[in-house]
């Protein structure tokens, strides 16, 4: 084994990082009178162990897990008792079961020649152990070892036929054990599995090694999760040992959202720091350069260059308030600091104040602001969350449609909800940039019409928002043709 070897070959002083951390080999540092000094994190996982500190809790509080750095064995080893290049050992984990290692022993001296410390590398063969040991009792049918494991056995033939089963219990999928001896896997398992597992049947009998296979069933409508290890007992049969994996699949699980957590959290912190470096930045700057021109200058202006510079303040101001307000209200959202009231909501009167609030910049570029909601329309939301929405989504058509074009809101009611259409005849969306739209960490601007500046936030905003509610938001455009944002609301019952 070179690893093992390589790690026998530096001095404890210099083992690697890579070495330290390597994801399959536990290194153990023992001094000579038994006191671990050294435990990587592989070891620790081999012992179902959280830290070194507990380790060492562990050591003082336990004799029979204290015996387990018991260095008779090393010096045993280095005074060639012990003829093989290995250990074979048997271990305590924390919850006092039994681990089988293998491990290469590297002592190392102080000047008078006595070992100080002994450095051991450890493979875990605790599986390996117990399939040798479930073969070897299988082919003797003593399936003692069966009542120390939670796993289902099954003898099969290599036409897939179960030829016998052990059980040490009787729930989930497998709940009248007796039935299946005689029957075909085919028969047995649904179509998609038993294929795989007949696959993997041929393949262990042809090459003599072990398989896998990961699959779900389904029962009392809970989905359960099994690992089938397959391995030869005979040159026509296998035995296949499944173990329900269903606890350890939903932990990757979790794993997964909370690493997708952190990586929408680290999204969304480097979202709000380019907004603020950037976006924000831009128009106070701006801002400020206008200020300064009317401010040392304006008694050499043209009366038509103050006001040219006054409308630049006033559109820049307003640009910036409303990053501003979409920057506060999506902070508050993501550390939950944010109400969510929902109630009854007129979403014909919401459009209406919006559309009010929004006429001075429709009527700048000569666009018509058409109100087709259903008055009578309901839907059970909240109104400030909702408001947000809509003023976004308008601002947006707004800003992204040429002088003399036409913004239509209407709803729709189907079933429990009422579906909300924001549509344009503005300049569209190039295809590449849909799929991107309400992905923050892709989230991208482009001026408007008029040069408009924005951020994207808004639009990701209107995404958490109506998520909040439960409903979802969705985007059809066509570059030169227009623009049409959907999103559905739970109607009030």
């Amino acid at each position: 084994m070179e690893l093992e070897r390589e790690i026998l070959d530096n001095s404890p002083n210099n083992l690697s990082d890579s070495l330290l951390s390597h994801p399959s080999l536990g290194i153990v540092r023992i001094t000579s009178e038994g006191i671990p000094v050294l435990v990587n994190q592989t070891a620790l996982k081999f012992l179902n162990i959280d830290s070194f500190s507990e380790l060492i809790e562990l050591y003082n509080s336990s004799e029979s897990f204290r015996n387990n750095f018991n260095t008779h064995k090393y010096f045993k080893y280095i005074n060639q008792e012990i003829k093989n290049n290995s250990l074979e050992t048997e271990w305590l984990n924390k919850n006092g079961k039994v681990v089988f290692f293998k491990e290469f022993v590297n002592p190392v001296y102080n000047r008078s020649g006595f070992p100080e410390y002994f450095d051991c590398i450890i493979e875990d063969q605790t599986d390996k152990k117990i399939v040798e040991q479930l073969i070897k009792n299988c082919q003797t049918r003593d399936f003692q070892i069966l009542k120390a494991l939670p796993d289902i056995l099954f003898i099969v033939s290599s036409d897939g036929t179960l030829l016998d089963s052990k059980f040490n219990s009787k729930s989930g999928f497998f709940k009248n054990p007796a039935l299946l001896i005689g029957r075909k896997i085919s028969s047995v398992f649904p179509k998609s599995v038993s294929e795989k597992l007949l696959e993997a049947i041929e393949h262990t009998l042809k090459t003599n090694h072990l398989s896998s296979v990961e699959f779900s069933l389904t029962s009392d409508e809970k989905e359960i999760f099994y690992e089938a290890r397959i391995v030869v007992n005979s040159e026509s049969q296998v035995l296949m040992l499944l173990r329900d994996v269903t606890l350890q699949k939903e932990a990757e699980l979790q794993l997964k959202k909370v690493t997708e957590d952190l990586k929408q959290a680290n999204a969304s912190k480097d979202k709000f720091f380019s907004i603020i470096a950037h976006d924000l930045r831009t128009p106070l700057i701006g801002l400020i350069g206008y200020a300064e021109i009317l401010s040392e200058d304006i008694d050499e202006l043209e009366l038509s260059e103050i006001k040219e510079y006054s409308n630049n303040i006033v559109e820049i101001s307003r640009q910036t308030i409303k990053l501003l307000s979409n920057l506060l209200e999506w902070s508050r959202l993501q550390t939950g600091k944010i109400q969510f009231s929902p109630s009854d909501v007129k979403i014909y009167s919401v459009v209406e104040n919006i559309f009010q609030l929004l006429k001075s910049n429709a009527q700048h570029k000569e666009i018509q602001l058409i109100n087709s909601t259903d008055a009578n329309h309901l839907a059970y939301a909240d109104e400030n969350m909702i408001y947000s929405v809509l003023n976004n989504l308008t601002s947006n058509a707004i800003k992204f449609t040429r002088t003399g074009g036409r913004i239509e809101i209407s709803s729709d009611k189907k079933d429990d909800e009422i579906v909300v259409t924001v549509k344009d005849n503005g300049v569209g969306i190039e295809e590449e940039n849909l799929k991107n739209l309400f992905e923050l960490d892709k989230s991208f601007t482009t001026p408007g019409t008029e040069n408009e500046k924005g951020s994207g936030l808004g639009i990701i905003l209107c995404r958490d928002f109506i998520r909040k509610h439960g409903g979802t938001i969705w985007v059809e455009s066509k570059v030169g043709e227009g623009t049409t944002f959907y999103f559905t609301l739970p109607v009030f019952r």
